[in-house]
C-alpha cells in the first residue's frame, strides 16, 4: 500500500513538474515579446509548481523510507524472536 502511496505521490510531482515547465516556457515568450507583468506572473507560478513538485517528491521519499524501515523493523524482530 506504501508504493501505491509514493507511486502516486510521485506521478504527482512529475506532473506538477511538467506544468511548471510549460508555464515556464509560456513565461519566457511572454517575456520576449515584452510582457513583464504577466511573464512575471507566470514565472512565479512555475516556481510555486516546481515547489509543489519537490514537496511530493520528499513525501514520496518519506513514504518509501518509512516503509522500508518497518519492514527492516520487523524482519529484524522476527529473527531475532527466532535465535532466543
Amino acid at each position: 500500500m506504501s508504493s501505491q502511496r509514493s507511486m502516486g505521490l510521485r506521478e504527482q510531482a512529475m506532473e506538477a513538474l511538467k506544468e511548471s515547465t510549460t508555464m515556464l516556457k509560456v513565461a519566457c515568450n511572454l517575456l520576449e515579446q515584452g510582457n513583464r507583468e504577466e511573464g512575471t506572473r507566470l514565472q512565479e507560478g512555475a516556481r510555486a509548481k516546481r515547489n509543489v513538485s519537490v514537496w511530493l517528491m520528499a513525501q514520496a521519499n518519506t513514504v518509501e523510507d518509512t516503509s522500508r524501515d518497518d519492514a527492516s523493523s520487523r524482519h529484524y524482530n522476527a529473527n531475532s524472536s527466532l535465535s532466543h
